[in-house]
């Protein structure tokens, strides 16, 4: 079930937001196309702030896991990153598809390169996957009826539970079996 309730300016506004108080940054000088590592200054721990306030904001539980970690266990180690360290060519496509055509991407970078190409964009391209699975019913009393008072948060009008959405985690794991199934972007690497 699409969610009317959150909106993709509201989760723009609340990424922003959280950027801008976890680097302690004007809320204006985020730019949805900044990289969050080179342009904004985040570190690998401002991640972890970043993503338990988006996740309080919505009610919401984000991956917890980098993508090409996912990958290795989903279709077996190696299939993302030789051990080299470097990216493969079907990790390279993967990213493409959940990063966009960033520049610098591709087969034979090194993996702990793969962070700095993380911009505003992706985490408001995260969150919209995970809120766009509102369930049609509420998981608790079954009632088919939802509200949020603010845009971020939704909650069985009956119960008032939050929703129960699938967590970021396992929509990355069938996103990546699924993208394989169809495309089969490490088969033919």
């Amino acid at each position: 079930m699409a969610n009317r309730f959150v909106t993709t300016a509201r989760i723009e506004e609340e990424v922003k937001k959280a950027l801008a108080a976890t680097l302690r940054l004007d809320e204006a000088k985020v730019g949805l196309d900044a990289s969050i590592m080179n342009d904004l200054g985040a570190t690998s721990i401002d991640f972890l702030d970043l993503n338990f306030r988006l996740e309080s904001a919505f009610g919401i539980q984000l991956a917890t896991q980098l993508l090409l970690d996912h990958v290795e266990e989903e279709l077996g180690e190696g299939k993302a990153i030789d051990r080299n360290n470097q990216i493969t060519g079907g990790a390279a496509a993967l990213l493409r598809m959940h990063l966009g055509d960033v520049p610098g991407l591709e087969a034979g970078m090194y993996a702990d390169q793969v962070p700095a190409l993380v911009t505003p964009r992706v985490l408001v391209k995260s969150v919209d996957a995970i809120t766009s699975l509102l369930p049609a019913a509420c998981t608790h009393c079954g009632a088919a009826g939802w509200k949020s008072v603010d845009g971020a948060k939704v909650a069985c009008g009956a119960c008032g539970k939050p929703a129960a959405y699938p967590d970021g985690d396992a929509l990355t794991r069938e996103w990546i079996r699924q993208v394989e199934r169809e495309q089969g972007v490490f088969t033919r690497a």
